[in-house]
């Protein structure tokens, strides 16, 4: 059976492929922490990611109306909480990129693959 190509398709094909994206910049980080500047060079090119992301999204919540998922969130959320959260997720990339460039001499590999993840540091 092939798949359905559709709003709520490509929104899943591109979450996945962020998703996917973050978790490549979690262990290229972890297996090289001296590889700073390439990271970080990713990390804005996952800013990119992001804004398809949020497109992506929204074009399921207009075309797929009827989807569950859709009708679960309040009447606001595409056109005000969305926003936000990408916004939110595009100013945490550029600083982690900033962070991985500029540390100082301190080690922040390992605290900033726990940001990625979201586990807190030992």
């Amino acid at each position: 059976m092939a798949t359905r190509t559709g709003p709520v398709s490509t929104f899943k094909h591109q979450h996945a492929a962020f998703i996917f994206d973050l978790r490549m910049q979690v262990r290229l980080l972890r297996a090289n922490p001296q590889a700073g500047e390439e990271l970080a060079e990713n990390m804005r090119e996952l800013v990119g990611s992001v804004h398809q992301l949020k497109d992506a999204f929204m074009a399921r919540a207009v075309d797929a109306r009827g989807n569950a998922d859709v009708l679960a969130k309040p009447y606001w959320f595409y056109s005000h909480n969305l926003p936000l959260i990408c916004n939110d997720i595009v100013a945490c990339l550029l600083h982690w990129a900033d962070t991985l460039v500029n540390t100082d001499g301190q080690r922040t590999d390992g605290i900033l693959a726990c940001l990625l993840t979201g586990c807190m540091p030992l």
